[in-house]
């Protein structure tokens, strides 16, 4: 008799449906009713809500996106008093049968907002990988890395700035050899690009790490929404532990400072050690986990 209804969302819905949306994710993406309503105006069918007794108690975005052909992609914002497997399998099965053939759902949850989800292992999901953000306030550059670059070059390992080596094949053969560190995170993080020549790259703010003539090391930037992101940081594996990667990263804060950017937004897969340590030496602002789940849709 009290049962939910399920339905497509209105304009009319979207006050409501914003503050449960709101409750239930990072505050960096909360969004507006108005915002909301231009959503499910442009995207019909692909905002759901749950009502009962005329109260909405729940909401259920999809998206479908392209390059992930098999994929519907899910955001679950179910009021606190309504976050029940009941309820969740409901606007899963809705889900499912808009899915237009495709067979695997998908959702992300920083770690620290799980609490706020139905109990996603319940409904068939399972953690498919973590990834990491944050990033440096660049409102000076960093301190106290001149004695590690000084005992580098004792070691014979020079910093240089990276413009010169942009099309040195070096470059390539490093980025091949440390690709898989960078890239098993789908279907949130695509496979590592086969090259560095992406048109957002900083290469004005971007070093290299020479030794004996080789390049042991990268760290480049690159543009984003977020005002620059370092995309790429790599270390040749036989030269780890020795504090390149570190002085590499330093120098990118510090030309990106002069340069006068802000913020570096850092990013990586949460099994990237080697990278998530340079970021802690270095005194990174790192967020809580994003914690990526799938499932099979029913």
């Amino acid at each position: 008799m009290n049962e939910p209804v399920i339905r497509p969302a209105t304009a009319h819905d979207a006050h409501v449906l914003a503050l449960l949306l709101n409750s239930s994710q990072e505050p960096h993406f909360h969004t507006t009713a108005a915002r909301l309503t231009a959503s499910i105006q442009q995207k019909p069918g692909q905002h759901l809500v749950a009502e009962r007794q005329g109260r909405l108690v729940g909401g259920l975005s999809l998206g479908f996106p392209e390059f992930h052909p098999q994929h519907v992609w899910l955001g679950f914002s179910l009021h606190p008093d309504h976050r029940t497997p009941e309820l969740a399998r409901r606007l899963l099965a809705q889900a499912a049968a808009r899915a237009g053939g495709r067979k695997l759902a998908w959702t992300s949850v920083r770690a620290d907002y799980l609490n706020a989800q139905p109990d996603l292992k319940t409904l068939g999901f399972r953690e498919v990988h973590r990834t990491f953000g944050g990033g440096f306030f660049l409102d000076a550059p960093p301190v106290g890395v001149e004695a590690l670059e000084t005992r580098l070059q004792q070691q014979g390992i020079s910093i240089r700035p990276a413009l010169v080596f942009k099309d040195d094949p070096r470059l390539g053969d490093l980025y091949a050899s440390v690709r898989g560190e960078k890239m098993t995170a789908e279907p949130t993080i695509p496979a590592a690009s086969e090259t560095l020549h992406d048109p957002d790259s900083l290469w004005e703010a971007a070093f290299v790490a020479i030794e004996a003539d080789e390049v042991v090391g990268l760290a480049l930037p690159e543009r984003s929404r977020l005002d620059a992101w370092n995309a790429v940081l790599l270390v040749c594996p036989g030269v780890r532990r020795r504090g390149i990667g570190t002085a590499l990263q330093a120098r990118v804060c510090a030309a990106l400072h002069a340069q006068g950017f802000s913020f570096l937004n850092t990013a990586g897969v949460g099994t990237d050690a080697a990278y998530l340590g340079v970021l802690r030496r270095l005194g990174a602002n790192i967020e809580p986990d994003w914690v990526a789940f799938g499932a099979a849709l029913p």
